[in-house]
């Protein structure tokens, strides 16, 4: 005899997903980033794999200061992340790209730059450009690339959450897509909901992203950065792309900053300006210059601003490499970083930020291993009255015209 079930079949529900989507365009040309190094891909100039690369980076920026060693970071950011033994929490896609317009970095500065101007954002392009030793071309890059990003973040605590927003926020302001972001390429603005994701004013920078400093920080850290801001810039229709304007002066101040042209002139007693023909007035090519065989230590001021270096033989001056010495490789990535941010209010700035990362105590020149420290004397710092290359770049920038400070 058949019996009626009085209970009735459990009720199918669909999983509840909770999703969020920015709108994102670039403000500066994109150049690199895909799966062949140096070339953007033109049906997809931006790849989810190398956006998760860069959130990583400014997750473990902005939340570093928390942990007090590299192991307790690393499963901090495994939890969210994921590694290789474990799927991360964190799913996102990149949807619906437009690819925007190819150009080479000749495209870029016609002329290549005059005597009187010097190369300008050309600078900051020059992995880009022909290499005949290396039989390279010259790489193309896109302008104008618009994407939507898409993070499903529905297995985040709402403390985790928050850690993403404010990660999202600091690669925006901060980083980019593609290669060399930290000099400025393929800076980002967002299109949707800018108020959330871009700062309404150089105060919000510290509302969002301040923290304790780290008096001997292990990892880069913003936690102790410090931000210069040149004035807002309302871009025009005729510019190039967005952040054009801004960017060229962070290049003329780049490429003035490397050589050093912040000295006394003998016969003015002025601060020399930048003059793109003068040679270097730094001490570090002398003292590479008077480098003996059996060195064990050096005094270098460039080296904290980044390695590696190669310096390009031209007639009897030094030539050959400065790199990194430590377990992660020949490459230290620049504490400065130099490039133009978007503002809600659609102005863009020129930025030079100094991230809190730890100095290099070690580094190989050509090859040989040496025990590296400041210089008790250089013209360029004595000039600019700094105690390291970092204060350097602080002081130069305010000389620069990038007077608006922030202090993270």
């Amino acid at each position: 005899m058949p019996r009626a079930i009085p209970i009735p079949p459990p009720e199918h529900k669909t999983p509840t997903l909770e999703t969020w989507t920015l709108e994102l365009k670039t403000l500066t040309p994109l150049f690199g980033g895909s799966a062949t190094p140096r070339e953007v891909d033109p049906e997809n100039p931006v790849r989810a794999a190398s956006v998760r690369g860069h959130l990583r980076f400014w997750w473990r920026a902005v939340e570093g200061g928390r942990y007090t060693s590299a192991e307790e970071l690393f499963k901090a950011e495994e939890k969210i992340w994921g590694s290789a033994e474990k799927h991360g929490r964190v799913a996102l896609r990149v949807l619906e790209q437009t690819a925007g317009e190819s150009k080479k970095p000749s495209d870029l500065v016609l002329d290549r730059g005059t005597a009187r101007t010097g190369p300008m954002e050309k600078f900051f392009l020059h992995p880009f450009n022909p290499n005949q030793s290396e039989g390279l071309p010259e790489a193309s890059g896109r302008v104008w690339v618009a994407f939507t990003l898409e993070l499903d973040v529905t297995r985040l605590s709402p403390e985790e959450k928050e850690q993403l927003k404010t990660a999202l926020r600091a690669w925006i302001a901060f980083g980019g897509v593609g290669a060399r972001t930290r000099r400025g390429v393929g800076a980002l603005e967002a299109l949707s909901d800018a108020s959330d994701w871009l700062p309404a004013s150089p105060n919000q920078l510290k509302d969002w992203f301040a923290a304790s400093p780290i008096a001997e920080p292990r990892h880069t850290s913003l936690a102790g950065a410090v931000v210069y801001l040149g004035q807002p810039r309302k871009p025009s229709n005729t510019d190039p792309y967005k952040g054009h304007v801004a960017w060229r002066e962070l290049g003329r101040f780049w490429a003035r900053f490397r050589k050093g042209h912040f000295v006394k002139d003998p016969e003015t007693r002025q601060t020399m300006e930048y003059t793109p023909m003068a040679g270097g007035k730094w001490q570090d090519h002398k003292t590479l210059l008077a480098l003996k065989r059996n060195q064990e230590q050096i005094a270098l001021a460039k080296p904290y601003l980044g390695l590696p270096i190669v310096y390009q033989r031209l007639g009897n001056s030094f030539s050959g490499t400065l790199e990194a010495l430590h377990p992660q490789g020949a490459r230290m990535a620049s504490p400065v970083i130099l490039k133009p941010m978007a503002f809600a209010d659609g102005s863009v700035r020129p930025a030079v930020i100094i991230l809190n990362t730890p100095a290099p105590t070690q580094i190989k020149v050509n090859g040989k291993e040496l025990t590296l420290h400041l210089p008790d004397t250089d013209p360029v710092l004595e000039a600019l009255e700094a105690s390291d290359a970092l204060e350097a770049v602080r002081k130069a920038a305010r000389i620069q015209g990038f007077t608006v400070e922030v202090r993270l």
